[in-house]
């Protein structure tokens, strides 16, 4: 049987609207909408996967790396899934080709056009991978993480995550509700940051902004960058006062984590 399967007379008989002329045309322009459906094999752009999943989730290049990571594994479990699938497929082809009967023959058809719909999404899956692994790379290389970085130095950087975050969330807050809301107030103490400390911080940064503003001079994403900076410069030792509050001697708990021995 030919692929793509072609819509005719014979599987679209007793139709009111959909005459003969009307059908033809669809198949027609089928062709193109074939060819052009090869770039659709994957739900996002790279675009949308690289600057609205990798960015806007955190700051750390360690949680970059990690969320590249699960992308690549999500993306490979689908490809493994689609091959033992079309493994187990030709088995039953086999099978329905010494059955022999005419049930049988449009089975065998059915799984060959099902493998052939399916490649473009095994496709698709297989350009994110790679996609994926060049951004794991650059992201690597451009933050000056050793190639064989493991759990230890993810875990050393998440204190310079958590503070930068909190105080973007708590920015956020404050431009467009005019004050810090419940759970970032919670997120900066979590950390050791007094809220209204923080307040007043975030507080004369706006203010900095808007004479910027004012003096045609707009502050752009690198002014926000350095300001969380600045935060981390001041505020990064705070979580110490927490951990000893609670009782804490250490917060990373080097035995139980995977290290990587070269």
């Amino acid at each position: 049987m030919n692929l793509p399967i072609k819509f005719n007379d014979t599987i679209m008989s007793g139709l009111e609207t959909m005459t003969s002329d009307k059908i033809a045309k669809i198949n027609e322009r089928m062709v193109e909408m074939d060819r052009a459906n090869q770039t659709a094999g994957k739900k996002n752009s790279q675009t949308t996967s690289q600057m609205m999943s990798l960015t806007m989730l955190t700051d750390s290049p360690y949680r970059r790396l990690r969320q590249i990571l699960t992308q690549i594994e999500q993306k490979r479990s689908a490809v493994e899934e689609a091959y033992f699938s079309h493994l187990k497929k030709q088995v039953e082809v086999k099978e329905w080709k010494e059955e022999g009967s005419e049930l049988s023959l449009i089975k065998i058809a059915e799984a060959e056009h099902s493998h052939k719909r399916t490649q473009i999404y095994i496709e698709g899956a297989l350009k994110e991978i790679a996609m994926y692994q060049e951004a794991y790379e650059e992201i690597r290389t451009n933050n000056n993480i050793p190639v064989l970085w493991d759990e230890e130095d993810f875990e050393l950087e998440e204190i310079r995550h958590h503070i930068r975050q909190a105080f973007r969330q708590s920015h956020r807050d404050m431009i467009l509700t005019g004050t810090i809301t419940q759970g970032n107030a919670e997120y900066l103490e979590q950390y050791g940051i007094h809220l209204q400390t923080a307040r007043n911080v975030i507080g004369k940064y706006i203010a900095t902004c808007e004479r910027l503003i004012e003096e045609g001079k707009m502050p752009n994403i690198d002014h926000l960058y350095e300001f969380l900076d600045g935060c981390i410069e001041v505020f990064g030792d705070e979580y110490k006062n927490v951990m000893k509050h609670i009782g804490l001697d250490n917060l990373v708990r080097q035995e139980f984590l995977y290290r990587s021995t070269q």
